[in-house]
């Protein structure tokens, strides 16, 4: 029987998150931001380093302001292809002063625009790469530096250019280690929120998992101790009732070999849904015959609990499946009152209508409680009420639970008298 999904606001044939929802915009927004930024500091750059070159470096106009349009170009190809904009960065460096001829004391061989680009480009490049991208275009660029101090200019070598690459170096070195660590350090936020996830769901649904074989397990007694009553009952029918005729006879066999037959297909399945140690468990499950001890225990705990109110209901005759579930809906509702309410006070209600049996458990606020849920803020949340919506979900009913205005908390479980799998077995009957 498939579940109905709950309602999204997508086209039937996708399941794919809407284009224009609240994240994918936010995310626009914020990608939009960064390159309105980087076109910005790309444009100040060349405005600044243009008339730079030009005069101070005296550059021929097409050097000088090819050279500054191709370095602050790179800064912005940098931030989308790395690798790319770091070559093309390294050109104006290698250039530069070759054409140049600075005046006065100016900054050589790099000018302090050429410097501070090429320095946000070796960032932006630890920022959006492998760290070997950033740490390739710094040592390339020092390189370019020392080249430019005893190749391209033997005669002009000055003390302050010297300087100018050493400061560079080391300006540019400590901004790149920075940003390769930043770089790595938000990688791993990433991959340790990813991987808690991950281990989240996984614990969910092993728990998931193990609370639908303990409720198939216990559903298997229940229909094996069922079957041991059949094939007794159809055994010793001969015995107990003189004068049979040999057809009878004959059908009573059947009917026990049949369950025999059916004892031990479910003897192998339960042998692959139990545990080595969970051989405790073979016992008869429990039903409203052991209510009383399971409310002495909830009162040993602290929890006031009153009489089970009754409206109507024959325990006895309702089946025991339907015992067995709603026995384990009032277990984990007390659990959860025990754990989360201590002192309070859980009503539990019984009732019949329409051919359903309603299951109430309704506790008040608690002081303790209050305390404990500001403390338990942020863990993890427990099984216990999806095991209850899966038990009710097999036989047929389901389980509804939300706090009271009071404070409280209440779990109302609807269940039908007759499983659904018992009515679907007498109908193919």
């Amino acid at each position: 029987m498939t579940r109905a999904r709950p309602f999204r606001a997508l086209p039937a044939d996708t399941d794919a998150p809407a284009p224009f929802s609240t994240s994918n915009l936010w995310r626009l927004k914020k990608l939009s931001w960064v390159w309105l930024a980087t076109a910005a500091v790309c444009i100040t750059l060349l405005a600044v380093g243009a008339p730079l070159n030009t005069s101070v470096y005296q550059m021929a106009l097409p050097f000088g302001l090819g050279m500054a349009i191709l370095h602050a170009a790179s800064l912005g190809l940098t931030a989308a292809r790395p690798v790319a904009g770091v070559l093309v960065s390294l050109a104006p460096m290698v250039v530069m002063p070759l054409v140049s001829n600075p005046v006065g004391a100016a900054p050589m061989p790099f000018s302090v625009v050429a410097m501070v680009t090429q320095v946000l480009v070796i960032c932006v490049a630890g920022l959006r790469s492998h760290w070997m991208v950033p740490a390739t275009a710094w040592l390339l660029s020092v390189g370019v530096g020392v080249m430019a101090n005893y190749l391209t200019m033997p005669l002009g070598q000055t003390e302050g250019a010297q300087m100018n690459v050493v400061i560079f170096a080391a300006v540019s070195g400590g901004l790149m280690v920075a940003a390769v660590v930043a770089q790595q350090w938000q990688h791993l936020r990433t991959e340790l929120a990813a991987e808690r996830t991950l281990t989240a769901d996984e614990q969910s649904r092993r728990r998931l998992a193990e609370e639908r074989t303990r409720i198939a397990r216990e559903l298997h007694d229940v229909v094996a101790h069922g079957m041991s009553v059949v094939v007794v009952q159809a055994t010793t029918a001969a015995y107990r009732h003189n004068g049979l005729s040999d057809e009878l006879k004959q059908e009573f066999d059947d009917i026990a070999a049949n369950s025999r037959r059916a004892m031990t297909e479910m003897r192998s399945m339960l042998g692959s849904l139990r545990n080595a140690g969970d051989g405790r468990e073979m016992g008869p499950q429990p039903g409203f015959a052991e209510l009383p001890g399971l409310l002495a225990s909830a009162r040993t705990a602290g929890v006031v609990v009153p009489e089970p109110e009754l409206s109507g209901v024959d325990l006895d005759s309702v089946g025991e499946v339907i015992a067995l579930t709603a026995y384990r809906i009032v277990q984990e509702a007390l659990s959860n009152v025990i754990r989360h309410a201590p002192g309070a006070t859980a009503v539990i209600s019984l009732s019949t209508a329409k051919g359903r049996l309603e299951v109430s458990v309704v506790n008040t606020a608690s002081g303790v409680g209050a305390v404990m849920a500001q403390l338990d803020r942020g863990a993890h949340v427990g099984q216990g009420l999806i095991g209850m919506r899966e038990r009710a979900t097999i036989v047929g009913g389901s389980v509804f639970c939300a706090p009271t205005p009071e404070g409280g908390f209440s779990v109302v479980a609807s269940l039908p008298l007759i499983s659904v799998n018992k009515t679907r077995q007498e109908e193919g009957l």
